[in-house]
């Protein structure tokens, strides 16, 4: 059982020196969609993701740097101690999550399937038998879909970003497209897109936050998200990127 330093609101003195070592290496995946990720240049904006990692290093009043790290060189970076810690992450998606410090549930998504407005929506994949649907390059799907592209009862066709997916839906150029439900959402409040987003689920996702074990400041920083999350301070992050 993790202590309870959430209903505490206490920090031992043993992680005060950890602490003071340095700043919180925050890493994130550029590749994330808006609102989990925004860039401004190479820099890091405003954006789920920064706020979040702002709020926990002005709860542990430490400095944050932002590090930029492609999601198949994640748990080589936890490895090398380049980053502290990262979220908008589950632990399927980690060779050894085992091995890692989880936070719990900070917020929920979902794959999706985005199709033109005038289709019917699908409500399973037999719905979408013969179909090019468009995918993000490198992301691994549910068992359930990647079977079906290895059957070739759907065609995989990877796209570099949901915004020239839903432009290549919209042109007729693919019949449907996997998204996530947060970010499609997220673009559809400043975009005229014809589509519409299926209300059946691909696949659930239960998004949290991992840390470095073993160390004395990942454990501080899960403890201070828990801390976070019982006082629903997460949560006001959360919406105000909805």
């Amino acid at each position: 059982m993790r202590p309870n330093l959430r209903c505490l609101g206490i920090l031992p003195l043993l992680w005060l020196s950890d602490l003071q070592a340095g700043p919180i290496n925050w890493g994130y995946s550029p590749s994330d969609p808006p609102p989990y990720v925004a860039m401004d240049g190479a820099d890091l904006a405003s954006s789920l993701t920064r706020d979040l990692g702002e709020l926990v290093a002005g709860a542990v009043k430490q400095p944050v740097h932002f590090a930029a790290v492609p999601n198949n060189r994640i748990d080589e970076a936890f490895e090398q101690g380049r980053i502290d810690i990262i979220c908008n992450t589950l632990p399927s998606w980690h060779s050894r999550p085992e091995q890692l410090n989880w936070s719990d549930v900070l917020y929920e998504d979902a794959d999706v399937i985005a199709t033109r407005r005038a289709d019917r929506a699908p409500a399973q994949l037999d719905d979408l038998q013969g179909s090019l649907i468009g995918t993000t390059l490198g992301y691994h799907y549910s068992e359930s879909l990647t079977n079906a592209f290895a059957n070739g009862q759907l065609t995989r066709h990877d796209v570099r970003d949901m915004e020239t997916r839903i432009k290549m839906l919209e042109r007729g150029r693919l019949d449907a497209t996997v998204e996530m439900r947060r970010p499609l959402q997220h673009h559809l409040l400043s975009s005229t897109a014809a589509i519409q987003i299926s209300a059946w689920e691909i696949e659930h996702f239960d998004m949290r936050c991992a840390a470095r074990p073993e160390t004395d400041k990942a454990t501080q920083l899960i403890d201070t998200i828990h801390q976070l999350l019982d006082q629903g301070r997460i949560h006001e992050v959360v919406r105000r990127h909805e």
